[in-house]
């Protein structure tokens, strides 16, 4: 179990730099295509989205890249023929 959350913590970092980074991307491609970015009559709204969508995206990103590791895992985890386990299950403490 402890290696399944450090698998979604180690995903959850990787969440944590990617996501900032591609919102920094698409704020860079937003203003590159947005004829009143950067005119001379600009108040700086179009800079400040440089600033607040990665950390807006921080922890979001960081959130469903762990939470989308750790499902991913728990889904290998599963029993492959569920009718045996329970089996298993309901002869438990009888002798075979």
């Amino acid at each position: 179990m402890t290696r399944l959350l450090t698998k979604a913590l180690l995903s959850g970092l990787v969440g944590l730099v990617i996501g900032p980074l591609l919102g920094v991307i698409a704020v860079f491609g937003l203003m590159l295509f947005d004829p009143k970015c950067g005119s001379p009559g600009d108040s700086g709204g179009c800079a400040m989205g440089l600033l607040t969508v990665p950390v807006a995206l921080a922890l979001p990103s960081f959130g469903l890249f762990a939470l989308v590791s750790l499902i991913r895992n728990l889904w290998r985890l599963r029993p492959r023929d569920p009718a045996a386990k329970i089996r298993k299950l309901r002869n438990w403490g009888r002798e075979d």
